[in-house]
């Protein structure tokens, strides 16, 4: 291959990597993942603490409390560029358990750069 075919793939592949490069580190969407079941665990526990001494809501908080999905571990993170480069369409192999039943799915999500951060999206 001489040198012109050289600079050729060069110059084609850049903005392929340079794109890729500026996909959110697995770290980071790890970190979105677990914080969004964090916020939900929050909200279950401010449930339950609401309750106060009404049996009802304590039982309800309890069986919610119960049911809520807690995760165990997230594997083959992978995002790719959509609309734009700021976001991106990921999917994970998120494990969770829900009383006591370990389950993994394939789950997709997106990821947005804004104001700097990444963040979840719809």
């Amino acid at each position: 291959m001489g040198n012109f075919e050289k600079w050729v793939l060069i110059v084609v592949f850049i903005p392929f990597f340079a794109a890729c490069s500026n996909a959110p580190p697995e770290s980071t969407v790890e970190g979105l993942i677990e914080a969004q079941y964090e916020q939900t665990t929050k909200i279950v526990e401010d449930a339950k603490a609401n309750a106060g001494n009404d049996k009802m809501a304590k039982v309800m908080s309890g069986m919610m409390e119960s049911m809520m999905p807690k995760l165990e571990r997230i594997e083959n993170i992978d995002c790719d560029t959509i609309e734009g480069e700021n976001a991106y369409l990921c999917s994970a192999d998120v494990t969770q358990s829900i009383a006591g039943n370990s389950q993994t799915n394939k789950t997709g999500f997106k990821v947005y750069k804004l104001n700097n951060e990444w963040v979840l999206g719809d």
